[in-house]
């Protein structure tokens, strides 16, 4: 049968978060007679749908931390090792399995869906809000493989051996618009409010949003007049966003500690790990953290020694933030006016680079810049350790550019030479919490996670970016604002003198790449958001897709091409420079048949289905 090879081939093992053992020798016929047994199988599927491990788009798994390197964000891996930048050096091809639909899980929701519709002993109430549930899941999981391969095959029912197993791809738009009223029935069926972990009709609008800004690029082409940025404004206006961001919790408070998180009234929907099955291994800061074991120069030692183990197994290098993502981060000069930092006066004034840059002591800039980047001269790992990304510093990377030259230079190898550390100059902050301690390993160290899926800050971007690709601006300044005072600590003044003068919705033009700043600093490690948002913006450019085919040649991302750029400080911390760099697989390229991914030709000779534009 076509789709048991399709399951052998494209479904591998993972970790559940869920233990099913207690569900796994109870029978169906219990199953469908009881709502907590019903309610056990659903919550089986969140687990299924929001933990998948798809590193190109998933919602809340380390891979979403790691993907970060799809973009010129963050470079991933250590020098010697190339890990998952094969993206960004086009070196994807059409044998690399990025994954497809998983025929199983949809078969368990619409399993679900019939018997919780067949049941009479189910209250009218419990039928409503496990369809909706169902709705909502099925939605996140189509949506997952829809951004990387456009068009899908539409599954709303439990096949049978009388059906024909061989389904063609729909439309693009036929995908989009099945997604969507899955959202829209999710909406209207959901309370307004859930437990945590389970989705609301907030969840719902949140997620519509999100999808309806992906519809109209790839669709419409972006095209103002698109019904979809009316969807996601309809969708933003029930969720009550407003010109105070009323929603918005500290940032930091929703990625730094999991106390915080579970209390943050902004996180309309999270995936959580509980310490009981969960280590250090299932978090962003097993892969993203920095290691250290003595191992680094003489230098080093005597003026930025380490009196702790910082002893992460296994951690592959992470995915390094780089200096064009850090130069996104704005700052308020002294008369409290908005600018990038490198037009800020303290580039002349300051005696240092912390002074010059950073602003450690008076965190004039934006705040999201100290909750998610670490940089040179931080505490870190819960305040016991002093960490030196500069030169012959304890955790920069030996063999990177930070440390070229070092052997003429000093007669001997400098900075960290375990090859684990930065190789940009900085690490990664957000996601890491500091309570955690030195262990031999990191699976001794267990933890309480919780990973962000849907949050109000980026519904507040998505309003404003229908607004944006629709001509008003006026309105699209209006919900830019609230993060940007909220979660970057402006003040609101200064915020709209900023935002006042600037206007346009292309490439290059003042308010676009404003905007562009603003999603990538509010998002950054968020589900890969940056790297969808350009292919979204970019296909806007392209005219979307009609009939398998781009409506023009596509247009290539500036973003994401050429060399990856990082800071070397001196030793005594006074001056720096720029460095670019790559990965061991080269320097970021894009061609635009990277729009849609290549379906696994394996796969889609199986399958019939049609290959994406480009990877024929």
């Amino acid at each position: 049968m076509f789709f048991l090879i399709c399951l052998s081939f494209l479904i591998s093992s993972c970790k559940h978060y869920l233990d099913t053992e207690p569900y796994d020798k109870i029978t169906g016929e219990q199953t469908w007679s009881s709502e907590n047994l019903t309610t056990a199988f659903i919550y089986q599927l969140y687990a299924d749908v929001l933990g998948n491990d798809s590193w190109m788009a998933a919602y809340a798994s380390p891979n979403a931390a790691r993907s970060e390197s799809c973009t010129k964000n963050a470079m991933t891996g250590t020098l010697n090792s190339a890990y998952w930048s094969r993206d960004r050096a086009e070196l994807m091809s059409k044998t690399d399995n990025y994954g497809w639909l998983d025929y199983g899980l949809l078969w368990r929701i619409h399993t679900a869906m019939a018997n919780i519709q067949a049941s009479n002993t189910f209250s009218d109430e419990f039928k409503k809000r496990a369809m909706g549930e169902l709705h909502f899941l099925r939605a996140a999981h189509y949506f997952m493989y829809a951004k990387q391969y456009g068009g899908l095959q539409i599954i709303d029912k439990i096949l049978t051996l009388d059906d024909d197993l061989q389904i063609p791809r729909a439309s693009i738009k036929d995908t989009y618009d099945f997604i969507i009223s899955d959202l829209e029935d999710a909406a209207g069926t959901l309370p307004a409010t859930a437990e945590r972990g389970r989705a609301s009709s907030s969840a719902a609008n949140a997620l519509l949003m999100r999808v309806g800004l992906q519809a109209a690029a790839y669709v419409d082409g972006g095209i103002a007049n698109s019904t979809y940025y009316d969807k996601v404004i309809k969708s933003g206006q029930a969720l009550g966003l407003n010109a105070e961001g009323s929603q918005l919790s500290p940032y930091a408070d929703m990625f730094r500690s999991y106390e915080t998180a579970i209390a943050s009234k902004e996180i309309i929907l999270g995936r959580e790990r509980n310490k009981t099955n969960s280590s250090l291994y299932d978090t962003p800061m097993q892969y993203q953290g920095l290691w250290s074991t003595g191992k680094f120069s003489a230098y080093a030692q005597q003026h930025f020694p380490i009196s702790v183990t910082m002893n992460f197994w296994g951690m592959d290098g992470g995915a390094w933030p780089t200096q064009d993502l850090v130069d996104d981060y704005l700052v308020a000069d002294v008369d409290g006016t908005i600018r990038q930092w490198d037009k800020a006066s303290y580039v002349s004034t300051g005696k240092n680079v912390d002074e010059k840059m950073y602003f450690s002591d008076t965190k004039k800039r934006d705040q999201r810049f100290y909750a998610s980047i670490l940089y040179d001269s931080c505490l870190y790992f819960d305040n016991q350790v002093r960490v030196f990304f500069r030169r012959d510093g304890n955790v920069s990377n030996a063999n990177s550019k930070i440390n070229e030259g070092s052997e003429q230079e000093y007669g001997y190898k400098a900075g960290n030479t375990e090859n684990y550390n930065s190789s940009t100059g900085y690490c990664m902050l957000k996601y890491f919490y500091d309570k955690v301690v030195s262990l031999p390993s990191p699976s001794d160290q267990k933890l309480d996670y919780l990973y962000v899926v849907l949050r109000y800050g980026e519904a507040y971007l998505n309003m404003a970016e229908a607004y944006l690709m629709k001509g008003d601006f006026e309105a699209a300044k209006k919900y830019i604002a609230p993060t940007m005072i909220k979660h970057g600590g402006f003040n609101a003044d200064k915020v709209m003198a900023y935002l006042t003068p600037l206007t346009g919705n292309n490439w290059g033009n003042t308010l676009f790449e404003a905007y562009k700043k603003e999603r990538n600093v509010e998002m950054v490690y968020e589900d890969n958001d940056y790297y969808w948002s350009l292919l979204r913006w970019g296909m806007r450019t392209s005219g979307g897709v009609k009939d398998g085919r781009y409506v023009n040649s596509g247009y290539v991302i500036p973003e994401l091409q050429g060399a990856l750029r990082g800071i070397r400080i001196s030793r005594d911390g006074k001056s720096y420079s720029f460095f670019t760099d790559n990965n061991a697989v080269g320097e970021a390229r894009f061609s635009p048949k990277r729009y849609l991914l290549p379906i696994n030709e394996t796969f889609r000779l199986q399958s019939g289905v049609a290959q994406n534009p480009g990877w024929e």
